[in-house]
């Protein structure tokens, strides 16, 4: 008797569009910066032109965001690309969607000419600083911060 193989849907990677501004509200309030659907409507249509905000889709359903920055330090001969978010809907993590995410914002990083991706990630996001780390990030700087 053969093994019937059953392949799983494999999450895939696109830039975000107003449409998505009730989903990408969901996963930043999880990610602890809530904004309404109109916040994110408006941060999407007039943001930076150096933001690019892409989303994770699986079974048709967007499950993950990342949010790159370029920066061009007056210090440093090529643009930064600078991972400002990541977060995955709860119920997919642990199936390649942050992967996915990271690699996608790679590539458009590279493309815009960064030699590096840098992000900062919470001291007490234990889990994340694994999973960075296995992604080959290197801890490198303390970050700090004072309200205005």
């Amino acid at each position: 008797m053969a093994v019937r193989r059953v392949s799983l849907p494999a999450p895939f990677a696109r830039s975000a569009d107003g449409a998505d501004a009730p989903a990408l509200s969901r996963l930043l309030d999880q990610l602890g910066h809530p904004c309404s659907e109109e916040q994110v409507r408006a941060r999407l249509s007039f943001g930076p032109p150096d933001r690019r905000v892409v989303v994770a889709e699986l079974d048709g359903d967007v499950v993950g965001l990342a949010v790159l920055e370029l920066i061009h330090p007056l210090h440093e001969a090529a643009p930064e690309g600078v991972l400002t978010a990541l977060v995955t809907e709860a119920n997919a993590r642990h199936k390649g969607v942050a992967r996915v995410l990271l690699a996608d914002v790679a590539r458009r990083a590279r493309q815009a000419g960064a030699q590096r991706l840098t992000l900062r990630c919470h001291r007490r996001r234990d889990d994340a600083h694994a999973f960075y780390r296995a992604l080959g990030f290197d801890e490198t700087h303390l970050t700090f911060d004072r309200a205005l």
